[in-house]
């Protein structure tokens, strides 16, 4: 398996689980098709909080495989996933850790919160090998960080840092990379019962700001 899934006190925990760099497979793309669905009938969970296993979110997908069997409805499908996950009625917050790249920046992105290890490395480096994103991120970007900044990044393909992801609104928070789990979690208990998406500013002052405060 190439996800973990658990639920603690409400709270379910979404692991990428292929150690060290965590990479977004064929199969992985699978099972996440299949665990969001199911996700989305859980009754009493409270929020999802996404991290990686060990020292990183994930660096991607995995770059071979795309390119022998990269096909439009597959992105498609990729891409569904991914909104389906955006669409849930409950918070899902990206807990950042290490490098967050192509594919798996793209999964963060789809994410209601992201929160981030001073040290994590992110970006969209799909450019360097001839593709684009294909999977929301273009898009993404651009709302985020405007279109201007967003078409630098998709096409020189660098990496950026923690503090310079939350310049540019990427990212929601930076905080030590021990405590971005914890902090993900006390945010997520902290959030009402009946959330609403466009509240999420809203609920940064209020909920992650006095976090910030304690760090």
């Amino acid at each position: 398996m190439t996800l973990q899934w658990t639920i603690e006190q409400d709270i379910g925990r979404l692991i990428l689980n292929q150690p060290p760099s965590n990479t977004m497979t064929m199969e992985f793309f699978q099972e996440m098709q299949v665990l969001v669905n199911e996700i989305s009938t859980m009754e009493n969970l409270r929020a999802v909080i996404i991290s990686g296993s060990g020292r990183h979110y994930s660096s991607g997908a995995d770059i071979a495989e795309l390119l022998r069997n990269v096909d439009h409805r597959t992105m498609i499908e990729n891409y569904r996933a991914f909104v389906m996950l955006e669409q849930l009625e409950i918070p899902v917050i990206s807990a950042i850790r290490g490098v967050c790249l192509g594919s798996a920046f793209e999964l963060a992105l789809f994410s209601h919160f992201r929160l981030c290890a001073n040290d994590a490395v992110l970006g969209l480096p799909e450019s360097t090998y001839n593709l684009m994103p294909g999977i929301g991120g273009i898009q993404k970007v651009a709302a985020l960080a405007g279109k201007a900044r967003a078409i630098e990044i998709i096409l020189r393909g660098v990496t950026f840092s923690a503090s310079e992801a939350k310049e540019m609104g990427l990212v929601d928070g930076t905080f030590p990379k021990n405590d971005v789990i914890p902090v993900s979690i006390a945010f997520a208990n902290a959030l009402p019962v009946n959330f609403k998406s466009a509240e999420r500013s809203v609920y940064l002052h209020k909920f992650l700001k006095p976090l910030h405060a304690k760090d």
